[in-house]
């Protein structure tokens, strides 16, 4: 009389592991798709040219980065300015130089220098969301000099998104905004809650994507020697020998 309730106890058994084992298989279902959403960026990467300007606007540029991590700006766009923003956590910022590959961090004193990643832990470390990113920090040799130590959190940037449209990128770490003054400028407006040239307008880039290459050679029919005793000095009857006018058919 009792394996029928048995049999019935296996087979609820092995209905309920059958479900478990499909509802683990399926992968979890995020509501966040990202910190871009938020902010309704559309996307996650935005390459963009950072606009700033100085007081009553008698100054304005483009934030720069070099290939040798040198930062500062030209009132042009040029390869070097066009940046890869990066949202890599939420209101959290990465900036990289599309050209110099080199992102964008900020030392002690608020000077920017444009540094290389560090394989996955530093990449790890952009990414993660939530309380600050704490990791041993790193020395890294800058254009030559004296070493500097950096961490990620030197790299990541809280986004501010101002009423008029200008944009400001905040280090968490060191309580500094993102800018382009000078260390003279830094140390006399630390306290006034500002700096210059630190609001950025984020600008679509008006510069070709791939320069024309100037050094491509002509094609050879440009070197052919004219005839200037004929009545076809530049050939182009004998190119247009085999096209013949339809009358020819008729």
């Amino acid at each position: 009389m009792r394996s029928a309730p048995s049999r019935c106890a296996v087979a609820r058994a092995l209905v309920l592991a059958g479900l478990w084992l499909a509802a683990a298989g399926r992968p979890l279902a995020f509501s966040d798709a990202g910190p871009h959403v938020h902010y309704g960026w559309g996307e996650s990467v935005r390459l963009r040219h950072l606009y700033t300007a100085g007081p009553q606007g008698l100054y304005s540029c483009f934030l720069r980065i070099h290939s040798d991590g040198a930062v500062d700006c030209a009132q042009v766009q040029s390869a070097h300015s066009l940046m890869e923003i990066r949202a890599v956590a939420l209101s959290t910022v990465a900036i990289k130089g599309e050209r110099s590959v080199l992102f964008l961090c900020m030392d002690a004193d608020g000077k920017m220098q444009g540094l290389p990643r560090w394989g996955p832990i530093f990449v790890a470390a952009l990414i993660l969301s939530g309380s600050p990113v704490r990791q041993r920090p790193l020395w890294v040799a800058v254009g030559g000099q004296a070493q500097t130590q950096y961490s990620a959190e030197d790299c990541a940037f809280e986004e501010e998104i101002r009423p008029d449209g200008y944009n400001v990128y905040w280090s968490r770490k060191h309580h500094l905004p993102v800018s382009l003054s000078s260390s003279r400028q830094r140390q006399l407006f630390k306290s006034r809650g500002f700096l210059p040239l630190s609001h950025f307008l984020p600008m679509l880039s008006t510069i070709p994507a791939e320069p024309e290459d100037l050094q491509e050679p002509l094609k050879p029919d440009f070197f052919l020697p004219l005839k200037t005793d004929s009545m076809d000095p530049f050939g182009l009857a004998t190119k247009l020998g085999s096209v013949k006018s339809p009358s020819f058919y008729t």
